[in-house]
């Protein structure tokens, strides 16, 4: 299959990512089903299209008279023959847990064309596991970032048996629609991203959990430095500009305190137990009660797009060349 084959593309699951994902590609023209279980899901899934949409409007990216079209390549449906019988490129992004992704990929096994080229937006699972053999050739692992109709990294991971072509087509795909993919070779649990996420998780609970730092000055100071720099030197590239032979000394310093591995921080936990899960529930680390979550997270879209509009350059230009000495 060719980028040019693929017309229709079907969204299975409607939480947290697929909504975005399907607005993304229907921007683009493509047919699209999204697919849930249930009604309401569906529903709430129509609304924050229609939210992403007006807030893109608002920020001058999208015209108005636009969003009828849009939306109008957008099917919803409860029934899974239909989101997948007719898909090109189908994309799952259901509940994290083996078993329910192992049933749901061999009854689309039964569904779809044996030239659908299979995708999944899993945040640490082997996909390359749980899928029939006879589609291995044909399934990549496609992580996407939320908010997803904003944020532009994909993480593409290849499974043992994934084809070349079928890498192709999809990093292909993903440029076309304006995302920037980012090739993994291999599996491995978390991929890039989520791994780097992991560590810093670590730090940020052992400094919490120890009274070193609060919840909103670690956010400012992270703000303040890291963040702008990491947009224009990213991880590797900051060695540089700090010296190796620095770096290297300050791995070797002794005295340094090492976060402990610990899997159950407090200052998560605690939240946890007390059914304070984040912006979905109105309280996490920060309060969200006084507002919808349709506005909080177009609060949270509106400055992400500012951000992105001031510092786009950040993801094609770069200081320096690539020096493959080792």
């Amino acid at each position: 299959m060719n980028l040019e084959e693929i017309k229709k593309i079907s969204v299975i699951g409607s939480g947290t990512m697929g909504p975005g994902m399907a607005q993304v590609f229907a921007q683009h023209r493509y047919q699209v089903q999204l697919w849930s279980r249930s009604k309401r899901t569906l529903e709430r899934a129509r609304s924050v299209i229609r939210t992403n949409l007006e807030t893109l409007v608002e920020h001058d990216l999208l015209k108005a008279s636009e969003i009828n079209t849009i939306e109008g390549h957008i099917s919803f449906t409860n029934s899974l023959e239909d989101a997948a019988r007719d898909a090109n490129l189908l994309t799952e992004s259901i509940i994290e847990d083996r078993g329910e992704k192992r049933k749901i990929f061999h009854q689309l096994e039964q569904i779809c064309s044996k030239n659908t080229i299979f995708t999944s937006n899993t945040s640490y699972l082997n996909i390359f596991e749980l899928m029939p053999e006879a589609r291995l050739p044909n399934i990549l692992i496609t992580h996407w970032f939320a908010p997803p109709h904003i944020l532009p990294l994909v993480e593409v991971v290849r499974g043992p048996k994934s084809s070349d072509d079928t890498v192709k087509v999809v990093l292909d795909l993903l440029g076309k629609v304006g995302k920037i993919p980012v090739v993994m070779e291999k599996f491995v649990p978390g991929f890039a991203i989520n791994r780097i996420l992991r560590i810093l998780g670590r730090e940020t609970f052992f400094l919490l959990d120890n009274g070193y730092i609060t919840a909103e000055q670690l956010d400012l100071a992270v703000k303040a430095s890291i963040a702008p720099r990491m947009m224009l030197l990213g991880l590797v590239q900051r060695y540089d500009f700090t010296g190796l032979d620095l770096s290297a000394k300050n791995l070797q310093n002794k005295a340094f305190l090492e976060a402990p591995i610990d899997n159950e921080p407090k200052s998560l936990f605690s939240r946890v137990k007390k059914g304070h899960l984040g912006v979905k529930t109105g309280k996490g680390f920060y309060d969200y009660s006084d507002k919808t979550l349709e506005e909080t997270l177009k609060e949270r879209d509106s400055y992400l797009l500012k951000i992105f509009k001031n510092t786009d350059f950040c993801l094609k230009e770069i200081v320096g060349t690539w020096n493959k000495e080792q």
